[in-house]
């Protein structure tokens, strides 16, 4: 059996006016292989721009209630302030590993030069490979406004889990979908999917910076295919009015 970990930080922002930063740091250590990177997915109106280094990077600087990150490569750097107490799950575990997920910030204050926003911020540790896992569909997304935040986690499969939470609380029953979630006391969120993005397969996308990607990954990790949206979403909930914000989500299908 040959050691997989992944150590990876996600961290986001969106601006008032809907444009979007997210950052991938992350190290991979599988055998032989040995991986750092770091990506830089930003939108500037409907126009997206994706930068890759495979560099070691510079690391998130975790600082109390503030994140910073400075990427010489990217010209960027971003402070991350907490506005939400984190959360955490095991998402999967089974013998050869599990799939850890932090969520550190599930709604910040970002100031990114001279914009500002509203953001989240994640680290995810798996000693599981993922072409191993026995999942079909992955939706995963996060919602912020100045009054509410959600975020959530739905693989479905041979395993299936759901993980929603709202405003800090675990929702035990909910309906997830592309556009739409329904929780479990009526609320419902919904996303207009206004703007795409990525949207492929990881073999040429997300990985396709890789040196020798084909001959590196399993080709199930690099048939993946990914669609990610950068939205705007409204929140809807009995007795008050609707509140709007952005979010960032997707859905992750695994070939059979």
């Amino acid at each position: 059996m040959t050691a997989f970990h992944l150590s990876k930080w996600y961290l986001d922002s969106v601006t008032d006016s809907g444009d979007a930063s997210i950052a991938y740091v992350g190290d991979l250590a599988w055998g032989p292989v040995h991986l750092p990177y770091s990506s830089l997915l930003r939108s500037a109106g409907d126009n997206v721009t994706q930068q890759n280094s495979l560099r070691r990077p510079s690391m998130p600087e975790v600082n109390g209630s503030s994140i910073s990150w400075n990427s010489a490569p990217f010209d960027f750097a971003a402070v991350w302030q907490a506005d939400a107490s984190e959360v955490r799950e095991t998402v999967f575990k089974n013998d050869e590993g599990s799939v850890e997920w932090r969520c550190l910030m599930p709604r910040a204050h970002v100031r990114t030069g001279n914009d500002s926003g509203l953001g989240y911020v994640e680290h995810l540790t798996m000693t599981v490979a993922p072409w191993k896992i026995p999942i079909q569909h992955l939706r995963w997304g996060r919602f912020c406004s100045a009054s509410d935040w959600a975020v959530w986690i739905d693989w479905q499969g041979q395993f299936s889990k759901r993980i929603l939470y709202l405003n800090g609380r675990l929702v035990p029953d909910s309906t997830i979908e592309d556009q739409q979630i329904t929780f479990d006391d009526g609320s419902r969120l919904t996303m207009d999917q206004s703007l795409t993005l990525r949207k492929g397969p990881l073999g040429t996308t997300a990985l396709s910076s890789i040196p020798g990607v084909g001959k590196t990954f399993p080709a199930r990790l690099l048939q993946v295919n990914e669609c990610k949206w950068r939205s705007r979403a409204r929140f809807e909930c009995a007795g008050r009015s609707p509140v709007e914000g952005w979010a960032i989500h997707e859905i992750v299908s695994w070939p059979k």
